[in-house]
């Protein structure tokens, strides 16, 4: 049997300035980053982080000091691959960064980049104008959270100069109607807003957010991109039974398997299986609730397990069944933290190939390792876990080292 053949894959890193709201491409060559790491997550901030070496002559010649300026300019990794049959290249990844932090030092040269997704900036962002939903689809709140002039007293710049980085808004209605309101003065996160609207336990649904080709006709020659909200409901990506097939993970003691790496966390020290919550108001005027985990509707310490309290705080909420809503998706957070796979590393160039999975695919991940009870293996020597994607760190191939991804992945 012969060896797997990596695929040929290739990273390019354009600096960008926010014409008009859109990352728009400045300069005529992309930036010669090392040591880049690029992560992204569902429902969260992705980062980016490399260096410049500044006392590289070449790097001097594309004077990047007005190329990567924190909260003014982005960085576009784009990473494309060889097709082994044809030989042709393609884009095969697309994200965007907005550069929030460039310190030099001066002992080494270099300039260290910390960047993150459109996300990093809702973050930095509060709904100060009065607004309220009445029966409006859940798809519709969120569309409309990616619109400041809906939710902010601060107008957007009059030039080409926004303050705001746009982003498609998903149109897609989930059938699902809410009632909700932000108060003049509230002033919550938006990026907090997002979280809660999107994490109920009845009907929610899932989001990530990625970046297209605006103008041009790829990734490497593009002129401009675009930011898009990705909704998936009642969840992202493929799922055990669905007419596509999930990609399948091996790891093999003996070396056969396509995981480099992987770690199994069990720990409950963040685990609250009774949560407290409070909501909008004061005193005895206070919305309140209590909610309690109870698998087939008996209390789990009933089963041998210790009682552990936690509390949960929204001033937006006015009603008591999305308190209680968002209480129980606290509980199951804290719930699924327990049993996760802290750490799994793999070959993005190798099958299945980066690219190949999506946020939110559910992956069958077979493992002989001897940390299982000996007869939870099938006949074949593995145990298999159904597990999900949240998230990935992914690093570059640099010199000798080949591309490889971290995955966060939790039990389904």
């Amino acid at each position: 049997m012969s060896l797997e053949q990596p695929l040929n894959v290739r990273w390019t890193y354009w600096p960008v300035s926010y014409v008009n709201g859109d990352p728009t491409v400045i300069g005529n060559a992309p930036l010669p980053l090392g040591g880049v790491q690029c992560s992204v997550g569902m429902r969260a901030v992705g980062q980016l982080k490399g260096s410049l070496q500044l006392a590289d002559p070449s790097v001097r010649a594309l004077y990047p000091w007005d190329k990567v300026v924190p909260r003014k300019t982005g960085i576009v990794a784009v990473r494309t691959v060889q097709d082994p049959a044809t030989g042709t290249w393609g884009t095969s990844w697309i994200q965007h960064y907005l550069v929030l932090a460039a310190p030099t030092d001066p002992a080494t040269g270099r300039m260290s980049i910390t960047a993150v997704t459109v996300e990093g900036l809702w973050s930095r962002r509060l709904i100060t104008k009065a607004v309220t939903w009445n029966g409006v689809d859940q798809q519709q709140i969120a569309a409309d959270l990616l619109n400041p002039a809906v939710w902010s007293k601060i107008a957007l710049g009059v030039t080409a100069n926004t303050g705001w980085i746009n982003i498609d808004p998903p149109t897609t209605p989930t059938g699902v109607v809410r009632v909700w309101s932000y108060d003049d003065g509230q002033e919550t996160n938006l990026l907090a807003a997002h979280q809660d609207r999107s994490q109920l336990a009845t009907n929610p649904y899932e989001w990530t957010t990625t970046t297209r080709v605006l103008v041009g006709a790829d990734g490497e020659s593009a002129q401009s991109f675009r930011n898009q909200f990705v909704m998936g409901f009642p969840k992202l990506g493929r799922q055990l039974g669905s007419p596509y097939s999930i990609p399948r993970l091996v790891y093999d003691v003996n070396g056969n398997g396509n995981v480099l790496s992987f770690q199994l966390r069990n720990d409950a020290s963040t685990v609250s299986t009774i949560i407290w919550g409070r909501g909008n108001g004061y005193a005895d005027l206070q919305i309140k609730t209590q909610v309690q985990y109870s698998p087939q509707g008996v209390n789990e310490w009933d089963l041998g397990f210790m009682q552990t309290e936690g509390r949960y705080s929204n001033p937006d909420v006015k009603d008591v069944n999305t308190l209680n809503d968002q209480c129980y998706q606290q509980m199951y957070q804290s719930l699924g933290s327990q049993a996760y796979l802290s750490s799994l590393r793999i070959r993005g160039d190798l099958s299945p190939y980066f690219g190949s999975y999506v946020i939110g695919d559910q992956i069958i991940l077979a493992t002989n390792d001897i940390t299982w009870p000996p007869d939870y293996y099938d006949p074949n020597g593995y145990y298999e876990l159904l597990v999900r994607l949240y998230g990935w760190t992914i690093t570059p191939p640099e010199g000798d080292k080949s591309e490889s991804v971290d995955l966060l992945l939790a039990a389904s």
